[in-house]
């Protein structure tokens, strides 16, 4: 796979909104069992068969009242710093070839399956409202490692980086990118608290592993764009 990189900066929200969402809008906090997201085992394999018709792969969820802020159980928010493009290679497209790749990369699906914890909300403006994350994934201790099929269980206990999924693929703007919020995690005794400046730096990992050619955290404000390409080598 060849991967082409871009930055895109995206409006934040302030406090006093994420405020408003906890006193005033409680349903787009409401806690998913975690179980929704032990059932996503078995994994479309769909492929999209043409690439999105927005030329760049995204809309920007704030054109149709979303926002670049997931939304966490304790109603505050944490960013969705990277996005694969809905003109990436069809294969990295469905469920199955997300995971594909991202084993590729140096990720996992949790460890043996299993997830505690509640589910993160995000609207992506694609006239679907506020819904849970499909997918979550950690780091490996390095490509090859039995975390590739059995889950990233040393990334469970030792920390390290992390992202939850979503697809913007809604009636107003059905583009079928992937948008991914990643951040570095502590280790379990650390109760797996973001590291300091660990939306960055989890979002800049990522972004170097695949191009190698709400915890009072200040972020730079940029959102990753990544466009995979399918190659013959």
């Amino acid at each position: 796979m060849i991967v082409s990189f871009a930055w895109a900066h995206v409006p934040t929200v302030d406090e006093g909104a994420i405020r408003h969402i906890k006193e005033h809008e409680p349903w787009r906090i409401e806690s998913f069992h975690a179980a929704h997201v032990n059932d996503r085992v078995q994994l479309d394999t769909a492929e999209r068969c043409a690439p999105s018709a927005h030329s760049d792969g995204w809309v920007n969820p704030a054109e149709h009242g979303g926002s670049m802020l997931d939304v966490v159980g304790n109603g505050f928010r944490e960013p969705m710093n990277v996005i694969i493009s809905g003109t990436s290679d069809p294969s990295v497209m469905s469920d199955q070839g997300l995971l594909d790749y991202v084993r590729s990369i140096g990720f996992s699906f949790e460890c043996l399956h299993l997830h505690l914890g509640g589910l993160q909300h995000a609207n992506l403006g694609d006239g679907r409202g506020y819904t849970p994350q499909l997918f979550e994934y950690r780091s490996i201790l390095f490509r090859d490692s039995p975390g590739a099929w059995i889950g990233a269980c040393w990334e469970s206990l030792a920390g390290g980086n992390h992202f939850r999924v979503w697809r913007q693929n809604g009636t107003e703007a059905d583009t079928g990118a992937w948008f991914l919020a990643v951040s570095k995690e502590e280790d379990v005794l650390e109760q797996h608290t973001i590291s300091p400046n660990g939306y960055d730096v989890g979002r800049d990992m990522l972004v170097d592993a695949a191009t190698r050619i709400n915890h009072n955290i200040s972020l730079d404000g940029r959102v990753a764009i990544l466009r995979v390409y399918r190659t013959d080598l």
